[in-house]
């Protein structure tokens, strides 16, 4: 398509050349930062004198309220003079937006130093001392709004008598680790089920090195290998001659091992800057006295904490000296401003074990009383230390800011590329369509477009953004499951196209009700159609992350415009649009993505040569697992998975076989998958490797990922949004937009044909002309991408590590039982509609209870197609034995063995 000579493509090559040039200050810096409100007090004393702030008391948020309860503080005389320490039964409370803390009521007695996790049903509270009493006791601190009061539920007490422990929580799971008393456990970690209660606090495997450490950080976030992990990292512990010792060591665990066969494996030390590597081990800090707070995805954000040789240096001091000496030592630490306490807010980038600054925290507690994450985002500092045994109480929220906007250039290049796609569709609604042009394409469209057309209904964004998530997080066990197309053109040329071109099919599922009866054809179709919603909700969902990433959009407004555009878009341009716009956006993607490729490899230390070792090195390249533990991506269950998976595709989905029909013939059709070979393996090599760059680059840089990622499959969408040269970033997001488009419109195409021929046409009684057809598939069209839409909208408000392997276990539980149909029709000729549907039958009850089922134990999700097929297939022949099939007429619908005349 061409105005006087020059093309879209040409316009396009020079709006991304001009705006590659354009600069962006920002680029480098972090994506990210924490914005502070102006400091506010904690509520005055009941008897209403000045607020005074509290140490170490329980905190956590419950129903939208911040809760503080107890805690210590000096408030007739300093420590440094010999104050006494006073223990506090208060609690007090704040909503969100709010800088006025309220009075909520009293613990059932004073008490400071334990530990607390908030959880979905109120903040769990441990142990804790007072007045030299420690506590083994644990209750559930709930807020009750309409009695604007808290309240205590007693839990089964801990098994020791304990304080400045560490606690975190996932879900109903709350774990404590550490504290004074645990030393003399079997374990120094333990977890207790707040579903079940009654059933106590279980032991973990203990933490390695020193026992019993206190003032430790705990928390549970996503990591590595798309797992969650428990994390305790630095404190402080005895010495073995008996004194304190700073502990800078942090250990992670991961929440999915068995408790009697689990282990710990160590993390890097806290290092508070951005050049990890240059750190010498001095740097590290142990974090005594800090507070944390998970955010995002895969981020835990530090406030506060000792520095480990100033902390070693008075433990050492206070050991070796005796009388006064000892005493002026004392007076001299406790009266210092300590200018060595962190007063930066330290990260943890979990994926990739590194630690960076994300500035500084502008008001004085440098030993933080309480640090709450909102339910609304942001985090609540509360009271804490300026120096030892000083309390303030002040409090402050911080919020996370974004530095980088969407540039302007990168919004021409988008409104340019749209363009031009508008001119593509308008083209293609001009033409009057016959049903045969808006199904079948009129049989014009070239070999090598049908290929690429197929090649982008099977990739797509899925590929494009859930695939490097999915080596980023992981490592390259799923990549063999990219060669094993390279098995499927034999088969399909030889015994599957001769039929589909031979009937001339409109809809696969034709062949269905030829072979057997109209049950298995609407059946079969029903199934695909459902896939076909879920499909789409995959597809929608992970670019609408890549445009709220990049724009600061709401991830749900994104859904409905893309799939609002989808729709408008294939309702009116039919199949020969799709496939055309299909040829241009994977001519783009391939583009971006080799781009991508480049600039990560560039990013990260040391270039290529750096990306191999740091991967190799972190057990990111592993491909090929030999173990025989099907419960795992080992290569058997990868390449089982792989074929089902390539034969589910290639024999029975619509979006595929609908392509075959576009091209001229039977030799023409073979050609076009033969090109999915090359273009399937090649891709999957790219893009496993962007994923493994993207977690060098992110290694090499931690500060250049957003704190606030909510997804890992956001990862990609977020380098692309801050690190690609501007002009560079809108033409790639452009494309990537277009192509879900595209690809949408594939999908619903597809499933509008299914639906207009396999139930309006086939059932409505007399016959249904063009127009109608269009229309009923117009219509059609309308409801499936409402329908997909739905499914989008959940996915982006449900916590999902991996939604790619959602989408393969879709693929395996809703059409492994249709590859089985057309394998059944063309190779088992004694199998008749009544075996063919048990079999169907059978193949849906195993995949979803097994799905469903709570089993210790389940096979791999890979293997989910392969159970489907193999379920039907054996049902199916030995329902056949006696009930054989009696159709009569059925010689041209199998296979025997006879040479098709097919020739590519």
């Amino acid at each position: 398509m061409s105005i006087k000579g020059f093309s879209l493509s040409d316009a396009l090559k020079v709006m991304a050349v001009l705006a590659l040039f354009a600069p962006d200050a920002t680029l480098g810096s972090p994506p990210v930062t924490l914005e502070w409100s102006e400091g506010f007090s904690l509520p005055r004393q009941p008897d209403g004198r000045p607020a005074v702030g509290v140490g170490a008391p329980f905190y956590g948020e419950h129903n939208g309220v911040a809760l503080l309860a107890g805690g210590s503080n000096f408030p007739e005389a300093p420590l440094l003079v010999g104050g006494p320490k006073r223990y506090c039964a208060d609690i007090v409370a704040l909503s969100a937006g709010s800088t006025n803390w309220v009075a909520a009521g009293r613990l059932s007695q004073p008490i400071a130093e334990g530990v607390s996790a908030t959880t979905s049903k109120g903040v769990v509270c441990v142990g804790g001392a007072a007045d030299g009493e420690i506590s083994a006791r644990a209750f559930l601190l709930t807020w009750d709004g309409a009695r604007g009061q808290a309240a205590e539920r007693a839990l089964p007490d801990f098994p020791c008598r304990t304080r400045l422990g560490a606690a975190a929580a996932r879900e109903a799971l709350v774990f404590v680790a550490g504290g004074e008393g645990t030393d003399a456990l079997s374990s120094d970690v333990w977890r207790l089920d707040l579903d079940a209660p009654e059933k106590g606090w279980r032991a973990l495997p203990p933490l390695p090195g020193a026992k019993g450490r206190m003032q430790a950080q705990a928390f549970v976030q996503n990591g590595d290998q798309k797992r969650t992990y428990l994390f305790v990292v630095g404190g402080y512990a005895k010495h073995a001659d008996g004194g304190w010792v700073a502990l800078t060591d942090g250990y992670s665990y991961d929440l999915a091992q068995q408790d009697d066969t689990g282990g710990w494996r160590q993390i890097s030390a806290a290092a508070p800057i951005a050049d990890r590597p240059s750190a010498s081990p001095a740097a590290a800090w142990p974090l005594i006295g800090a507070k944390c707070v998970a955010a995002g995805d895969q981020h835990v954000l530090f406030f506060g904490g000792l520095d480990a040789a100033y902390f070693d240096d008075n433990q050492r001091k206070m050991a070796l000296l005796t009388g006064t000496a000892r005493e002026a030592q004392r007076i001299a630490y406790q009266s210092a401003v300590p200018t060595t306490w962190n007063r930066n807010v330290l990260v943890y980038h979990t994926v990739a074990d590194r630690w960076f600054e994300l500035g500084e925290v502008p008001f004085p507690p440098t030993v933080a009383g309480a640090a709450i994450g909102r339910a609304n985002g942001g985090i609540l500092l509360a009271s804490g230390e300026v120096q030892p045994g000083v309390r303030t109480p002040l409090c402050a929220v911080g919020r996370f800011v974004a530095r980088r906007r969407f540039h302007p250039v990168n919004w021409a290049v988008m409104g340019g590329y749209f363009c031009g796609l508008a001119v593509m569709g308008g083209w293609f609604m001009r033409k009057k369509k016959s049903a045969d042009d808006y199904f079948k394409g009129g049989g014009r469209i070239p070999w090598w477009a049908a290929g690429i057309s197929i090649f982008a209904a099977m990739f797509s964004s899925i590929t494009f953004l859930a695939v490097p998530a999915l080596a980023y997080m992981s490592d390259w066990r799923y990549a063999p499951k990219c060669a094993c197309i390279a098995l499927i053109p034999p088969l399909v040329i030889g015994c599957y196209l001769p039929f589909f071109r031979k009937l001339n099919l409109t809809c696969a599922y034709e062949y269905l009700e030829l072979r057997f009866n109209l049950a298995c054809r609407l059946f079969a179709s029903l199934a695909f159609n459902l896939f076909m919603v879920a499909r789409v909700a995959v597809v929608a969902y992970l670019p609408a992350l890549a445009v709220s990433a990049a724009t600061g959009a709401d991830v749900n407004a994104c859904i409905v415009a893309v799939c609002l555009l989808t729709i408008v878009y294939c309702a009116f341009g039919g199949i020969e649009a799709v496939i055309w716009s299909d040829v241009v956006q994977g001519a783009v993607l391939l583009g971006g993505a080799l781009l991508i490729l480049v600039l990560l490899a560039a990013g990260s230390d040391g270039g290529v040569a750096g990306v191999a070792a740091a991967a190799g090195g972190a057990g990111k390249l592993r491909m090929i697992d030999a173990a025989f533990d099907f419960s795992r991506p080992v290569i058997w269950v990868v390449l089982i998975g792989g074929l089902a998976e390539c034969l589910i595709s290639y024999t029975s989905d619509q979006c595929v076989i609908q392509r075959y029909m576009t091209t001229r013939d039977v030799r023409a059709a073979g050609r076009s998958l033969w090109l999915n070979v090359p273009l399937g393996i090649g891709t999957g090599a790219i893009f496993f490797s962007i994923g493994t760059a993207l977690f060098t680059y992110y290694r090499s840089h931690p500060e250049r990922l957003a704190v606030t990622m909510p997804k890992a499959d956001s990862i990609l969408p977020m380098f692309m949004t801050h690190e690609l040269p501007v002009g560079a970033a809108g033409l790639v997001l452009a494309g990537l937009f277009a192509a879900t488009i595209t690809t949408l419109a594939a999908n619903l195409n597809s499933s509008a044909t299914a639906i207009t021929g396999d139930w309006f046409v086939r059932l409505r009684r007399g016959a249904t002309g063009d127009r109608a057809q269009v229309r009923i598939a117009q219509g059609c069209t309308v409801a499936v991408g409402l329908a997909g839409m739905a499914g989008a909208l959940i996915l982006a408000n449900i916590d999902i590590r991996a939604v790619y392997d959602q989408f393969l276990k879709f693929i395996g539980i809703l059409t492994s039982g249709l590859a089985c149909l057309f394998m059944l029709g063309i190779f088992a000729p004694r199998v008749g509609a009544a075996a063919a549907l048990c079999g169907l039958a059978a193949n849906y009850v195993v995949c979803i209870g097994l799905d469903a089922a709570p089993l210790s134990w389940k096979p791999h999700l890979l293997l989910y197609g392969a159970i489907g097929i193999v379920t039907c297939l054996v049902v199916a022949l030995a329902v056949s034995v006696v009930f054989p099939n009696k159709k009569t007429g059925i010689e041209g619908l199998v296979w025997r063995g006879q040479k098709l005349g097919v020739r590519i």
